[in-house]
């Protein structure tokens, strides 16, 4: 058919008159380009959406504009409608850009070709840039990856290889990680080539064509099968000129040979061998293949033109010619493959053409939709195809002028201009739209379709389209399209009436035209010979025989449908024949749409126009059956017609509402599938999915069969990945993997979603631990979306969760990191008021103010203690000097002593305030790293604050400056929080000053103390280390050893000092290394470190301690001497063999070969036995040696006393008890037994004051006893054990939540962190050293000896006392503990006041301060054998006399506690609000062979227990949802708790020892708190214990009734005709339904319960006041849908351990409030038994809508069958004489209600007993 035979004509819509955008988009920027050289494409919206920016694409796609890519040079301009959406600049000028998806990443890439390069942008805007090595001339996008050809010159490779991973593509344009493609041991990544390349000698073979399938892969070679042989692909002339980006086709022209191709490509696994020096074995990878399946030969040139429709293709060749060619697919094990279909192919005559949507938007064949072809024929008509069916011809329309055309468009202003247009060219169709060529030069965008804003007519057509054959179908487009009296969408101004009453127009009037209604009531001698038959004594004894053959009613078979097909068929020929078959089956998919209709509460508008229009039809097919159905449905709104006399109706119609009762009754497998439209269980149907979604929900709630994707229920259903135990949890992985959202829910009739709510509401307290995200927000758990979102945060969602988690948005928050807001704001006041001091001091940096948020707020409350610890800690501010108003010269003299006393407590506030902030904040890598001034002057309140300056002349002012910058610069390091990602190194250079200094050195350890000195290269450290500055090498050195610790790193060791060396090489035993350093423990005197010598060797110790950690006996096999030289170093008996002979003089030939000056042969035990005690220690820790702890033994006789220094007794019991781990106990019977007898004696003969002891043994004894008392407090904070921990459990959280803060709140006394026992014992010895001292509080009663002030000085005591003091906060440390800050306090005024102040003293003050608030109290310290060591590096017993003393111990070493620190802090964030919220947590401990498992409480933010010993933690209380965090040493799960609470096991694996299990790092992907946020879920009704401490505030609180059970809404007391009958305290039923709903925390449920109750109070208010207008029937079957859930509940057909979610009181109530309403109505029995017997509605006007109405409630009710399905059996029961009816009634119709059925059997005995 030509365009000129088309009858149909319409005019086209001009949108605008068309320019791209891009050179708008120029002139908008001020450029001025030539007018030719660019080119562009559009595209449709589609091609790029995915889930970044679904929703903005959305919007700006929103108006029906198309996406536009201008491409002029090196730029790209890409376009929506008006606005230009983003810009791109590349290098070079850009050949091609094309849309491409590869591999498995759901998000569209922008593939851009260059010269030399291929650049891949993301829709996000990550960029990839891979260099071409060869010529590429055109890349294509295909489903499988991007298809690249290489110019026909280009046969060979160059022997660069192609690679991604080229050193040209930088980091940063890298937007996926690589794959694991090889790996070296340094973890180096290698690119593989293509394993079926070949290497020739000229270079590597390559193909013409390549397919790149991955960013980061190389191209793949391809290959062309032929006959069963594969070769390379070496077609170099075939220019490929079209691919698809939905099937794997692809369109070539092979200009020598003349001929066009049809390619598809195909991929196949193929097996490679691989040998090389690492492994060998076979790989497994794709190869693809060309497959030749079409060609044709004789053309001159490359078609111009080659749409795509569904599944054929089309070209159009020289000969204005387009040919159509057909494919064919089949599907085999999971592939498709495709070949020509022979009997598939036409030509059509057509200069131009182009695929375009038009007759079909929303169809599809699979996942490609269905396209129709505008085509430009020799005439230069505009013509609509079909597949072959010409639909109608396109012109311009007949007016056109300015006031018609957008834009300003002048294409003519009269008549005769605008019959002289011409339409010359086609080009740019997207969707419905394309760009017609006018002869005049104008180009002008157009809509073939105008968008119909009727979606109920887009319905329809696509449920045609879906349901119909394909010739009944293209028919009806021919009727709705050619037809010259349709009017569908031909007028601009089309409505939504207008489309419906079009498309309505279509259907009737093939009704009209064909009506065989007077055949059907004309005289019998009229009917045809099959009629005759249906009407004959034979037929019916026929029916009456096959009775039990016969199906139920409402069940017809097939037999009979197609007898009635026949009975109508046979009395029309041709066309009408047709008419007939294609009105049946649109009845049939119309009716599909109808009942999906039913289901969607917000198209009840359409239901009313579709049921009249299906009405019509059935009455025009004579389907009786679909007509009772309509008007029960819809009984005021149509209208009764003439009863056609039938004996029995043809075919039943589908019910879904029957369905769903019947599947929640009986179970799936009762249901039958004639309840379904076929449309429904048709695969790939959109029209009617949402429909199909609620089946396959009901059939797997109640127990259907899967097999694949298909239910036994006859439905499809994707369901989503994740274990499952119920029904309820298979159906809610059903709606995740159907992308079924909480608003779909809202949609359902409130009964249909009844079912669906009891499966979520089930799962919902217990879901298991493997489900997606989505499914936790489907079930209302945020916060378990948001934990296992931390879980598999590398991994990208894919389209369906997101898009359920976006539609989920109303209920639910996005799921997004929370941000805790700062509560500084309103901490400062407090502040101010605490500090009193000036108003400049609030404006200078202290480095401490980020302490301040809201977290902190809420574990302190209105608690001051921080903002006190701030002060104290602050050295950015002059302190206070307190002087007199009008001083003199001496006290001028006063002010500069005193001021260099607090100078020196000034120098050590760095220490504290480094603990104090640890790991407090995030690094700002645009940002430097700001340090605090370490401010030493001082401040005169009682002269105006002036300020007072250490005068340089009086004091070495140098000496305050080097080492306490130092320690500043370190305390600013340390805020930052360890492991934050990956610390970049440019920020870490950017850091980095010109000069070197002190400050960046201090940075620099800091840095290497949280692990961030990886990233430095060997060439950054050889810099810092040629600068030979002495601070700097130091910082470098042990920050760089602490963060490569046990990585034993060659590059690293080689520059490494003492203490670096053991860090490098901690527990790794090296023997080499070992001897070393105990060489260098006994090194002689040199002149380089003679002043620092003891220093020297207690490193060497340290560093030896650490080499072989916890090792014991099997560290030193190989070296057996080992001990014994230590033990000579201690100063113990010499034992003379050959082996310590031999062993001895290679050690000291060592050491005097690094002196130069040696001390004789004699060892000075003075300098190497602390380092030797502490080697011994830390070499023989947790390992139980008795014969190591006999040799180093306590003095036990008053010569050995004499023979030990004090102090090496100290350090003599820190390395026994090191040793015997399990003996420490925190009590004092254990501390008495440590000390022996002869000095047990001694002190008690001072008390006595006995005579006979001379005061030389006194002081010795009493050297001693502090010393072995100071050395067992020390012990007590590092043996940190579980012994003696007892749970102290909440009883009233909320009252403990609500006062000071949760500091006060104590768990289990766990030591090290909160142990009662520890933190009192240590205590009293604080107390007692410090009454020592100074008697400062009355006598406790204790039994500690009196008097020994007198025997030892003031410094041994104040070193004890200040050791012990330290040991007090680490046991305590990060608790904030009140006591022990007071004492601390006391302690800091204390020396100010006295005078007593040195640099040691004062720097363990700080120190303590800062430990007991280590973190900002979110920190605390671990007990693994690498964290004692470092804590006893910290806490070296021999405190410095000055800021620059390093001699016995390194003042650096002080910051060696980092490494033993844990961040086990965890709080708890509300994930509605975001804030951070009291929860009572329930933790438990693990069983170990010291205690049993045990169970406490703690409130949080609180910091939990070490991860050897966590078993787990579990959200309890009645306010927030339970979740459950196990914790499995073994590495195993537990399968059999998945489906329990919801349990997120996170399993770690035991190598050596559960205690050496450090804690899980910040950022750390598998850390099972989340960094330490815990995300929880408030209950509904519930206050926070922040805002209701003892819950009087909730709405359970404030509830005035409480309820067992709701009572029936309508009194049934009264008469139902009296008004105040259907009167109801709504008020009290609101109250009682919100108490309900709150208190279990159902809050959508109040949707159902309003519903459920206002369909019977509209019933009864229409019943009573005859108003019948405005009632929803369908709410009826809503009710019924309810009322048989909850008898599928009792009936236990579904499960629930809560009981019912709706009440079935509350539903019983209304049931038997409807059947009153029922019973009540008058003349009700008659109205049906006229209905049962004729089928005949109520037609009495004067009683309006009234009896239909109520007559429609009772079938519905009760079931009631159809008159026509009750004649069809009557006559079979009346023949039973004297037989029972009711019973076979019962029998006939199971699913009538027993009474319809005696209603039904007493008028059939009445009718009866009439006729007798």
């Amino acid at each position: 058919m030509t365009g000129r035979d088309v009858t149909c004509i319409r005019e086209l819509t001009i949108i605008r008159e068309f320019k791209p955008y891009g050179l708008s988009a120029e002139e908008l920027d001020g450029c001025t380009p030539s007018a030719d050289d660019y080119h562009y494409y559009l595209f449709d919206p589609q091609a790029t959406k995915q889930r970044d920016n679904a929703e903005e694409l959305e919007e700006a796609s929103s108006d029906g504009s198309d996406h536009e890519l201008f491409i002029r040079g090196n730029r790209i301009i890409w376009s929506t409608g008006s606005r230009v959406y983003k810009r791109f600049t590349l290098p070079s000028k850009v050949i091609k850009a094309c849309w491409c998806r590869m591999g498995d990443l759901s998000e569209a890439l922008l593939c851009v070709l260059e010269v030399n390069s291929l650049t891949i942008y993301s829709v996000s805007g990550e960029v990839a840039s891979i260099p071409l090595p060869h010529t590429i001339t055109s890349i294509w996008p295909l489903p499988i990856g991007l298809l690249l050809q290489h110019a026909p010159d280009c046969n060979f490779l160059t022997k660069m290889p192609f690679s991604s991973s080229n050193p040209l593509l930088s980091a940063r344009d890298v937007f996926r990680s690589k794959r694991e493609v090889g790996c070296s041991p340094q973890n180096n990544y290698f690119p593989v080539l293509s394993p079926d390349s070949s290497i020739r000698g000229d270079g590597i073979m390559t193909s013409s064509h390549l397919i790149l399938k991955d960013p980061f892969e190389d191209p793949r070679l391809t290959y062309m099968e032929e006959r069963g042989n594969f070769t390379m692909m070496w077609e170099f002339d075939e220019m490929t000129i079209w691919t698809s980006e939905y099937v794997h086709l692809m369109v070539s022209y092979n200009k020598g040979k003349m001929q066009h191709s049809l390619w598809v490509v195909e991929a196949r696994n193929s097996n490679l061998e691989v040998t090389n020096t690492k492994s060998s074995g076979l790989v497994s990878y794709e190869k693809f293949f060309f497959r030749r399946i079409w060609q044709g030969k004789g053309s001159q040139a490359a078609a111009s033109q080659v749409p795509f429709i569904v599944s054929r293709c089309l070209r159009i060749e020289d000969q204005k010619k387009l040919l159509v060619l057909g494919l064919q697919s089949l599907e085999l094990n999971n592939e498709v493959i495709y070949d020509m279909n022979p009997d598939v192919s036409w030509c059509i005559s057509a200069v131009a053409a182009a695929a375009v949507t038009v007759t079909r938007p929303r169809g599809k064949i699979g996942q490609l939709p269905i396209r129709d072809v505008i085509a430009l024929t020799p005439e230069y008509d505009l013509v609509l195809y079909s597949g072959k069916l010409c639909l109608c011809k396109y012109i311009m329309p007949s007016v056109l002028g300015k006031e018609q055309l957008f834009n300003n468009i002048k294409l003519s202003v009269t008549d005769k201009a605008n019959h002289d247009l011409k339409i010359v060219g086609l080009s740019d169709a997207v969707e419905g739209r394309i760009n017609l060529l006018l002869n005049n030069g104008q180009i002008c965008r157009c809509a073939l379709r105008r968008s119909p804003s009727s979606s109920l007519t887009d319905d329809c057509i696509a449920a045609m389209a879906e349901g119909l054959n394909s010739n009944l179908f293209t028919h009806f487009l021919v009727l709705l399209w050619s037809d010259g009296d349709s009017t569908y969408l031909a007028k601009e101004d089309s409505n939504v009436d207008s489309e419906w009453k079009s498309f309505c127009t279509v259907l009737l009037q093939m009704c009209r035209k064909h009506d065989p209604s007077s055949q059907l009531l004309a005289d019998s001698a009229s009917d045809s010979s099959w009629e005759f038959l249906l009407k004959s004594k034979c037929h019916k004894q026929y029916l009456k025989s096959n009775y039990i053959a016969c199906p139920c009613p409402g069940k017809p078979s097939v037999m009979l449908s197609s007898d009635s097909f026949k009975s109508v068929d046979e009395r029309h020929n041709g066309k009408n024949i047709l008419h007939v078959e294609l009105l049946t089956e649109t009845l049939d998919s119309l009716h599909a749409v109808y009942e999906t209709l039913k289901l969607d509460n917000l198209r009840r508008r359409d239901l009313g126009h579709l049921v009249a229009l299906l009405y019509d039809v059935a009455e025009f097919l004579h389907e009786v059956s679909y007509m009772d159905h309509y008007r029960r449905d819809f009984p005021g709104v149509l209208k009764d017609s003439r009863i056609i006399e039938f004996s029995w109706s043809p075919k039943t119609p589908p019910s879904l509402f029957r369905w769903l009762e019947n599947c929640l009754l009986h179970g799936c497998s009762a249901t039958s599938i004639c309840d379904l439209p076929h449309l429904i269980r048709k695969d790939s149907s959109c029209v009617v999915n949402w429909a199909r979604k609620i089946i396959s929900f009901y059939s797997l709630l109640c127990g259907a069969d899967r097999s694949g994707k298909r239910l036994s229920s006859g439905v499809t259903c994707n369901v989503a990945s994740g274990s499952y135990c119920t029904q309820e949890e298979l159906t809610v992985l059903a709606m995740v993997g159907e992308n079924f959202g909480l608003q779909h829910l809202d949609l359902l009739p409130a009964g249909v979603s009844l079912p669906l709510r009891h499966a979520l509401d089930k799962c919902r307290e217990s879901p298991p631990t493997n489900w997606s995200i989505a499914a936790y927000v489907l079930l209302g758990r945020e916060d378990l979306a948001l934990l296992h979102l931390t879980e598999t945060k590398s991994v990208k969602l894919d389209d369906k969760k997101l898009n359920l988690i976006s539609a989920s948005t109303p209920y639910m928050l996005h799921l997004h990191p929370v941000t805790i807001p700062s509560a500084l704001d309103t901490l400062e006041l407090d502040s101010a008021k605490v500090e009193d001091v000036d108003a400049l001091e609030g404006t200078v940096k202290d480095g401490m103010a980020h302490i301040f948020n809201s977290s902190t707020q809420l574990r302190y409350g209105r608690d001051l203690r921080l903002n006190e610890v701030r002060r104290l800690l602050c050295s950015a501010r002059p302190v206070a000097i307190q002087t007199p108003a009008n001083p003199t010269a001496s006290d001028q003299d006063l002010q500069q002593t005193q001021l260099w006393h607090l100078a020196q407590r000034t120098t050590a506030l760095p220490f504290g305030r480094g603990a104090f902030t640890l790991g407090t904040i995030c690094t700002i890598l645009t940002e430097a790293l700001t340090v605090p001034k370490l401010v030493l002057a001082g401040r005169l309140p009682a002269q105006q604050n002036a300020t007072v300056n250490l005068d340089p002349n009086l004091r070495n002012i140098q000496e305050l400056k080097s080492w306490p910058e130092f320690h500043n610069a370190v305390a600013a390091g340390l805020r930052l929080a360890p492991l934050q990602g990956k610390m970049s190194r440019t920020w870490i250079l950017y850091n980095k000053p010109d000069d070197p200094n002190i400050t960046h050195a201090g940075l620099l350890f800091a840095l290497g103390l949280h692990g961030h000195l990886r990233v430095l290269t060997i060439t950054d450290i050889f810099q810092y280390y040629s600068q030979e500055h002495e601070s700097t090498t130091v910082g470098l050195m042990i920050g760089l050893a602490a963060s490569y610790r046990g990585t034993m790193q060659p590059s690293i060791s080689k520059s490494a000092a003492l203490v670096s060396v053991g860090l490098l090489y901690e527990g790794s035993s090296h023997p080499q290394t070992m001897q070393i350093l105990l060489s260098e423990i006994g090194r002689r005197s040199g002149g380089d470190n003679v002043l620092e010598r003891e220093g020297y060797a207690v490193s060497a110790g340290f560093s030896l301690g650490i080499v072989a950690l916890g090792r014991g006996d099997d560290a030193i096999g190989s070296i057996d001497t080992l001990v014994d030289r230590l033990f000579q170093y201690i100063g113990g008996k010499e034992l003379y063999n050959d082996r310590l002979r031999l062993f001895t003089s290679l050690a000291d030939e060592y050491s005097r070969n690094a002196g130069q000056v040696t001390d004789g042969n004699q060892v000075n035990i003075d300098v190497t036995a602390p380092g030797a005690i502490i080697a011994l220690g830390l070499m023989y820790l947790k390992t139980e040696s008795e014969v190591i702890v006999t040799r180093l033994s306590i003095p036990q006789t008053h010569f050995d006393l004499l023979y030990v220094r004090p102090d090496f007794i100290l350090l003599r019991v820190i390395a026994r008890n090191m040793i015997m781990w399990s003996r420490v106990h925190p009590s004092e019977d254990w501390i008495d037994s440590l000390v022996p007898e002869v000095v047990k004696s001694g002190i008690k003969c001072l008390e006595n004051e006995v005579d006979d002891t001379d005061e030389m043994d006194a002081e010795t004894f009493v050297h001693a006893y502090v010393n072995i008392l100071t050395g067992a407090c020390i012990s007590l904070v590092i043996f940190r054990k579980d012994l003696n921990c007892v749970p102290l459990v909440m009883s009233n959280v909320a009252t403990i939540a609500g006062q000071t803060g949760i500091a006060e709140v104590r768990g289990l006394k766990f030591a090290g962190t909160r142990d009662g026992n520890a933190q009192e014992l240590l205590y009293k010895y604080v107390v007692y050293f410090l009454n020592e001292i100074k008697p400062v509080c009355a006598s406790d009663g204790n039994r500690f000896p009196k008097g020994l002030s007198a025997y030892v000085d003031r410094g041994t005591l104040e070193t004890c006392l200040h050791l012990t003091v330290l040991s007090l906060c680490v046991v305590m440390a990060g608790s904030g503990h009140l006591q022990t800050f007071r004492l601390l306090k006391f302690l800091r005024t204390r020396n100010s006041a006295d005078g007593h102040t040195n640099f040691g003293t004062q720097m363990a003050v700080s120190l303590a301060i800062g430990f007991l608030f280590l973190g900002g109290g979110m920190w605390t310290f671990s007990t693994s054998n690498s964290s004692i060591a470092a804590l006893l590096l910290t806490l070296y017993p021999r405190l410095p006399t000055g800021p620059n003393d390093n001699r016995c111990h390194l003042q650096a070493f002080r910051h060696l506690y980092v490494l033993a620190t844990e961040a086990r802090w965890i709080q708890t964030v509300d994930v509605d609000s975001g804030l951070p919220v009291y929860v009572p947590l329930e933790v438990t401990i693990r069983e170990t062979e010291l205690y049993a498992e045990t169970s406490f409480c703690e409130v949080t933010p609180c910091s939990l227990q070490e991860r050897a010993t966590l078993k787990s933690v579990r959200v309890c209380g009645p306010r927030y949802w339970p979740q459950l965090i196990e914790l499995s040493p073994n590495g195993m799960i537990d399968t059999n708790s998945l489906c329990s609470i919801p349990k997120f096991h996170f399993a770690y694996m035991n190598d050596n020892c559960k205690t050496e299990k450090p804690w899980w790092n910040s950022g750390d992907k598998n850390h099972p708190f989340n960094s330490g946020v815990l995300y929880v879920k408030r209950k509904v009704g519930a206050c926070s214990y922040y805002d209701d401490p003892i819950g009087s505030q909730s709405l359970l609180s404030r509830a005035m009734h409480k309820m067992s059970g709701l009572t029936q809404p309508i009194s049934c007391t009264q008469s139902i005709g009296s008004t105040s009958s259907v009167t109801v305290d709504q008020l009290e039923f609101c109250m009682q339904v919100l108490f309900e709903c709150v208190s279990k925390d159902r809050p959508a449920l109040l949707q159902v319960y309003l519903s459920l109750y206002s369909t019977i109070g509209c019933m009864v208010d229409s019943v009573a006041n005859d108003t019948f207008m405005n009632i929803d029937i369908f709410s009826l079957s809503s009710l019924k849908i309810a009322i048989a859930y909850n008898e599928a509940l009792l009936n236990r057909r579904l499960m629930s351990s809560k009981g019912e979610i709706v009440q079935s009181t509350f539903l019983g109530s209304l049931r038997k409030r409807f059947e009153e309403i029922l019973n009540c109505s008058l003349n009700l029995k008659s109205v049906i038994g006229a209905y049962i017997k004729s089928g005949e509605w109520p037609t009495d006007e004067s009683l309006g809508n009234k009896p239909a109405t109520i007559l429609s409630w009772y079938l519905q009710w009760y079931n009631v069958p159809s008159p026509f399905d009750i004649r069809r059996f009557e006559e079979k029961i009346k023949r039973i004489e004297n037989g029972p009816s009711v019973p076979l009634l019962r029998l006939v119709f199971p699913e009538t209600h027993t009474v319809a059925i005696h209603l039904i059997n007493n008028l059939w005995q009445s009718s009866s007993k009439i006729g007798s």
